[in-house]
């Protein structure tokens, strides 16, 4: 039999990054906050499990800042900057072997292994280098406009936008045109019109690579102690505050009144009362399942229901027993990608789809030796296959927390089949693996309720999402229900997620339109 309990201002549904963030301002207004969260454990995408003394990140493998995610940590009196280390990149292809250091050096390396294309990779490169640059001009040591208010916000503004006027010449291009389809017009190889023009993400705005380029080459970031830290930074600083959390405890039901939130009712059947509301979490089961539909517009509902996510991926971890040297000479860096094949894996009935297109390895224990036993350390690796995968993984349905014999045997090859393909990048992999585990889009499903196992929230190709035409949706057709987190504001991930808290947070007391334009 459940129970009811009230006084709460504020009640937030899901502890990743958004709901964190949120909790940790409106605790820092002196509101009472409770924060339920659906898994055992704290972060969302953000969590980590360690395995037989081994660590791993279960979700994201490092976050940028951007100019957003280190303010915010630093007016949460929470950021210690010698915590947090460059996560530098390598790619990889059956013809070419780049770590990623600046322009003139990849320029070069890359005309080396691909000499009868060198014209073709400075105008690539002639056409990304600048958008970057414009990019790193903008961000430069400022925060993020919207973080500030009043006359800081509009001097940064400006700022900002006088940077940002060499983009101006690919705007049109920039926010019309998807990177693969420009990456095609320039490459007469179609192996550097793929590995250019492609990074996971079907029809990805152009505009979106720059993004990226800036943020290989300048901003990617990992703390000491995994990306959890960041969520158990929060979490403590949240409850330091006076705010609650309750894991194990997943919301069913949004409670109305008069078309109004006013509490959730969980699935023991427990009922927490508050004045307003913030789902952090899966959207479309918000308007599917948690409320009643007909409190939506059937075209905001529509919306909800039919946008496409971000790709899911498997994950892969595994603990090596080997040293940081003999490591150190096969990987290079913190992270890299490997195109297996010059071919993007889209078919959900290819029984080879998570042998092809890219993989990415990440040495989680490069920068800390705790998160692994002495001399010997954690990678993960991350290969992009659809949740819905040769009929639901074998599952034979969409329900997360389906699994049978079948699912466990395509599970272990596909397992085994990943550490067979990293042998290119790690010889002898094979015989160096002490513990291994896969994760599939299935497993983020159930233990974050992530619609299909995505990664980012919405999907890359931002005219077909819920936010196209807009930077956010923070509020929703039912009164003192907010959204924040991945699918409140686009692109998504880490440091979006931590702005969408932040500014619901300020936003649902003072206005959403006061907190976005003062």
């Amino acid at each position: 039999m459940g129970q009811s309990h009230s006084d709460y201002d504020v009640i937030i549904i899901g502890a990743g990054v958004g709901g964190l963030t949120c909790g940790n301002f409106l605790a820092k207004k002196g509101k009472k906050v409770l924060i339920l969260e659906h898994g055992k454990i704290l972060g969302g995408n953000i969590q980590g499990i360690r395995r037989k003394g081994y660590y791993f990140d279960a979700g994201s493998q490092s976050t940028e800042n951007v100019g957003i995610l280190f303010p915010i940590l630093e007016e949460l009196g929470l950021f210690n900057p010698s915590k947090w280390h460059r996560a530098d990149w390598r790619f990889i292809t059956p013809d070419s072997d780049v770590v990623l250091r600046d322009f003139a050096q990849i320029r070069s390396d890359y005309k080396g292994f691909f000499p009868e294309s060198a014209s073709d990779i400075e105008t690539w490169f002639d056409y990304i280098e600048p958008g970057c640059c414009a990019m790193k001009d903008m961000m430069g040591d400022n925060p993020f406009p919207l973080l500030k208010r009043g006359l800081d916000k509009y001097r940064l503004l400006m700022k900002m936008s006088k940077a940002a006027m060499p983009l101006m010449k690919y705007a049109g291009e920039a926010v019309t045109k998807g990177g693969g389809e420009k990456s095609r017009e320039i490459f007469r190889d179609p192996r550097l019109a793929y590995l250019f023009g492609e990074f996971g993400n079907e029809n990805m705005l152009l505009f979106m690579f720059f993004s990226f380029w800036y943020s290989f080459l300048y901003d990617y970031t990992y703390p000491e102690g995994g990306l959890v830290t960041l969520a158990n930074l929060l979490a403590d600083g949240f409850k330091k505050q006076g705010g609650e959390v309750r894991t194990s405890c997943t919301v069913d039901k949004i409670i109305t009144s008069d078309r109004k939130a006013v509490g959730v009712e969980t699935s023991s059947g427990d009922r927490y009362f508050a004045e307003k509301v913030v789902n952090t979490g899966n959207p479309k089961r918000l308007v599917e399942e948690m409320c009643d539909p007909n409190l939506f517009p059937r075209k905001y509902l529509a919306k909800i229901k039919n946008g496409p996510v971000s790709i899911s991926v498997a994950n892969a971890f595994l603990g090596l027993d080997m040293d940081d040297e003999e490591l150190g000479e096969a990987l290079k860096v913190h992270h890299t990608i490997y195109w297996r094949t010059y071919s993007s894996p889209w078919n959900n009935y290819d029984p080879q789809l998570h042998r092809k297109g890219w993989e990415m390895v990440s040495w989680e224990s490069r920068f800390d030796k705790s998160l692994a036993p002495k001399n010997k350390n954690s990678i993960i690796i991350q290969v992009p296959v659809p949740y819905d995968w040769m009929n639901g993984w074998k599952t034979g349905t969409k329900d997360p927390t389906k699994r049978n014999a079948a699912y466990k045997k395509l599970k272990e090859k596909v397992l085994d089949d990943i550490i067979e393909d990293t042998g290119y990048v790690i010889p002898g992999i094979g015989d160096k693996v002490e513990y291994k585990e896969l994760a599939t889009p299935r497993s983020l499903a159930r233990f974050t309720l992530n619609p299909e196992g995505s990664i980012m929230g919405w999907s890359y190709d931002m005219y077909n999402t819920p936010l196209f035409g807009r930077f956010g949706q923070f509020s929703t057709p039912v009164e003192n229900l907010y959204m924040a987190g991945h699918y409140s504001i686009w692109p998504g991930g880490i440091v979006f997620s931590a702005l969408s808290g932040k500014l619901v947070a300020d936003g649902m007391y003072e206005g959403l339109a006061k907190t976005l334009l003062w």
